[in-house]
């Protein structure tokens, strides 16, 4: 064996240090219950969702980092390869940001009600079941709290702009004490996701039991993706996804996100995710991915 050959051997291994191109950054806000930052770091379903598709690309160097919802989209613009879960496409973010398929069809946001007012709500529903929201708030008889300057969606905002500063409609500054408000009688009704219901719930008022409703022309689920910058990298964390989401129709990463969900709601999404399967909803393709 020749010296060189002893030297080498001798020498301790040191493994190569991750270059920048296989490196990148997951931008996370926190948003409770999918992302809670807890002692300096991100948990909740979000995080073990993501964390589900980062043990499948061993070969990429995943760095977390915690940043305000103020400042995501400014951090999403910045150089270097940065992804998210959960932004929403629009034809604005597609011009710098990539989305993968549909990743989560998370329950869309419902009307909450203690579950002894349930059989109350019956007048109110359509031939579906759906909550008919304008005729409830037009009936005058239930009362309910929106949080002020919170967008509920398309469907729904009309209708609340429609009551605001009625007597039925209370607008609140923080939601996070809703459920509080209606276990002591002061509101009968309020609008979460579900996920974010039973996550109030078993912090506030673990001993209630809440029913989610859904609303007439807002029932189907909601179609979340993860997204990254228009980078080569970013190019190819995104194929990796969609060829995982390809290959696992009955998408198992779903549970981490079903286990947030209340008994009821847990059934209501079963349903919703085949339906969402049957149905192959999708985000449509990026034009750099055709």
């Amino acid at each position: 064996m020749t010296l060189s050959v002893v030297i080498m051997l001798a020498l301790p291994f040191s493994p190569q240090p991750a270059r920048a191109e296989d490196s990148m950054i997951w931008a996370l806000t926190p948003l409770p219950p999918a992302m809670i930052e807890k002692d300096g770091k991100i948990v909740g379903y979000g995080v073990d969702i993501l964390d589900w598709f980062i043990a499948r690309m061993p070969a990429i160097t995943h760095t977390k980092e915690i940043v305000p919802l103020a400042r995501l989209m400014q951090k999403m613009t910045m150089p270097g390869t940065v992804c998210n879960i959960g932004l929403v496409p629009t034809p604005e973010r597609r011009q710098f940001l990539i989305f993968s398929k549909a990743v989560l069809p998370h329950l869309p946001v419902a009307l909450i009600t203690r579950a002894d007012k349930i059989a109350d709500l019956g007048p109110f529903r359509d031939d579906n079941g759906n909550i008919k929201l304008a005729d409830l708030l037009a009936s005058g008889r239930f009362h309910g709290a929106v949080r002020t300057s919170r967008s509920y969606g398309p469907a729904i905002d009309p209708i609340l702009q429609q009551f605001a500063g009625t007597p039925v409609l209370e607008q609140v500054g923080n939601d996070a004490h809703f459920l509080s408000m209606i276990e002591l009688g002061r509101e009968e009704w309020t609008l979460y996701f579900p996920a974010e219901a039973e996550y109030y719930r078993r912090n506030s008022a673990p001993e209630l039991e809440f029913i989610s409703s859904p609303i007439a022309g807002n029932s189907d689920p909601l179609p979340a993706s993860i997204s990254c910058t228009r980078t080569t990298m970013g190019a190819m964390i995104i194929q990796k996804i969609d060829a995982i989401v390809a290959t696992a129709p009955d998408m198992p990463w779903t549970d981490f996100y079903a286990r947030s969900l209340s008994k009821s709601d847990q059934r209501w999404f079963e349903k919703a995710q085949e339906q969402f399967v049957a149905n192959s909803v999708d985000f449509p393709l990026n034009s750099a991915d055709q």
